[in-house]
């Protein structure tokens, strides 16, 4: 059986960028890359395989359709955890120079965050700083809001030709 083009194929590497800190505007954001833990479903397999399987794991659902290559969707099955965006980005290393390509060498990047925790037990502090905190707090998750609403529809997923987030060389895994 012949290969298939690298370039009609998926990306073959998956890595995770976690941003934290919205719920404290006071401290800047961070990302967290990591590789997740794969497994393969089909459309004729058991939703209720998908559901976290215990308190604090993250589940998400990338839904590949080799009709719409370029256009994959990513959900989060978990209460606390939202897909901001899916980029595709050139993995550094992948490559083997003077190889040719047995597989798409490019990977998914998936942005997500974690949903704001409202604090109520908040110490009412001088309100000239209380406004500032409040109004830095309405500015970062309207920031959220519009990245993860705009995510299946606008600028979400990006090519190849998009800006591409800076990470490490995913490490050689074989995956199916």
């Amino acid at each position: 059986m012949a290969a298939a083009s690298p370039s009609t194929d998926p990306p073959y590497y998956v890595l995770i960028a976690h941003s934290q800190s919205l719920n404290n505007p006071s401290v800047p954001a961070s990302t967290s890359l990591s590789h997740p833990v794969i497994e393969y479903h089909y459309a004729d397999d058991p939703a209720n395989s998908l559901l976290p399987q215990y308190p604090g794991e993250h589940v998400l659902v990338l839904d590949f359709d080799p009709a719409r290559p370029a256009s994959p969707t990513v959900k989060s099955l978990s209460a606390d955890l939202v897909v901001s965006a899916v980029k595709v980005a050139d993995a550094p290393g992948a490559a083997v120079a003077g190889e040719p390509a047995l597989r798409n060498n490019s990977m998914y990047v998936i942005e997500t965050m974690t949903k704001p925790v409202d604090n109520p037990t908040v110490a009412v502090e001088d309100d000239e700083q209380n406004v500032h905190a409040v109004l830095a707090r309405f500015k970062q998750r309207n920031v959220a809001l519009r990245r993860i609403l705009d995510y299946p529809h606008g600028n979400g997923v990006a090519g190849p030709d998009a800006p591409a987030t800076s990470a490490s060389p995913p490490a050689a895994a074989s995956q199916p």
